[in-house]
């Protein structure tokens, strides 16, 4: 049966419509500041900032289909020691709110005074892409050049933190824009912007059934071609055996939030003697040391809350496909523990419980 729900449509673009609205925004004072993505002054190059000047909106590219750094990250630096003391606009993809939402659930970030504004979402180009020459080109181009982790998200509807959704990705080409009003705070807002007209329309979901449909099979064909622990660990180290040790792909991950990783602690660290007796022992070593340990310890500790962003692949400078890795096991352990990461603020981590009786099927 289908249902109707309330929007605010613009013939204008969604650029232009969404700097209009934010810029009305910050002048009336409903927001004291805006959190988007922009291009910095080298051309090609994008990152988030903070807007506070309602002249400097023009700046402002939403939903760029770039992630420079993961949104949730750049929020949680922001918010780990205060939230925010005034409302904060802040433009989230689906995936990003949703890693935020897990950051906020470990204490690394608030989502007071922050306003969230998504969108469906149609994925995001790889940085590497965009350095080029041939960069308008491959915007031109964009559903052929998004993230692997984007053609097999069927995430990509916003949960109930986005106050707002602008519909992006669609099955059917749109002209102008539509934006969902999700909250109650959404409508209120919504009702002094006489610029936008304000009507009902299909739900998402509804305008959007064959992305899903296409992005589940993409899904299921990686689910069935990636290797998995059960494979064996030749595999695994197959998969990993171009890995440098650079750590990236921690430090891009929104969800790895330990102040001392075990990885850089004395009890995975080895001196010299000990690297020298080992090599002694076998003939020789790799060094650095560890690589497989440390790729199979973050898929253990970050799979319960991994949200697919696919910023870690992103990142990898020697193009191993981690996300592809991390996604695969994600799924599984998440269906196995029954818990959607970011789906809920009140939704315990499973790394945070233990239960006596958990797991019987996988352990017995």
């Amino acid at each position: 049966m289908n249902t109707k729900t309330s929007v605010l449509v613009s013939e204008s673009s969604i650029g232009d419509t969404l700097r209009d609205l934010l810029g009305k925004l910050l002048e009336n004072g409903e927001i004291d500041s805006v959190f988007a993505l922009r291009e910095t002054r080298q051309k090609g190059r994008y990152c988030y900032s903070l807007i506070t000047d309602p002249t400097l909106i023009r700046e402002a590219l939403p939903f760029h289909p770039v992630m420079p750094v993961q949104g949730a990250r750049a929020l949680s630096e922001m918010t780990i020691t205060e939230p925010f003391g005034r409302p904060v606009a802040a433009l989230l993809r689906p995936c990003e709110i949703r890693a935020f939402v897990e950051n906020v659930k470990q204490s690394q970030g608030s989502l007071e005074n922050i306003f969230i504004i998504s969108c469906t979402c149609p994925g995001v180009i790889p940085a590497s892409k965009l350095l080029g020459e041939d960069r308008e080109d491959v915007l031109a181009n964009h559903g052929g050049n998004i993230r692997n982790a984007c053609r097999t998200c069927t995430g990509f509807i916003p949960g109930p933190q986005a106050d707002m959704t602008v519909l992006l990705a669609s099955d059917e080409p749109h002209d102008g824009t539509v934006i969902y009003l999700n909250t109650d705070r959404a409508v209120e807002i919504a009702g002094k912007l006489d610029s936008l007209s304000r009507e009902t329309g299909k739900p998402a979901a509804e305008l959007t059934s064959g992305i899903s449909e296409a992005r589940e099979k993409s899904l299921k064909d990686l689910m069935r071609d990636i290797p998995a622990p059960a494979d064996g660990l030749q595999s695994l180290v197959s998969l990993f055996a171009a890995c440098i040790g650079c750590r990236g792909c921690r430090e891009a991950c929104p969800l790895c939030s330990c102040v001392l990783c075990d990885y850089e602690t004395a009890r995975t660290l080895h001196s010299p003697e000990l690297v020298r007796s080992e090599a002694k022992r076998k003939g020789s070593v790799r060094v650095p040391a560890g690589t497989l340990q440390f790729q199979l310890g973050r898929l253990m500790h970050i799979s319960p809350s991994c949200t697919a962003c696919g910023q870690c692949s992103d990142v990898c400078p020697v193009d191993i496909p981690v996300s592809d890795i991390f996604i695969r096991a994600a799924n599984l352990v998440q269906e196995s523990l029954d818990y959607a990461p970011g789906r809920d603020t009140d939704d315990t981590p499973p790394m945070a419980t233990y239960l006596e009786k958990e797991l019987l099927d996988i352990t017995d």
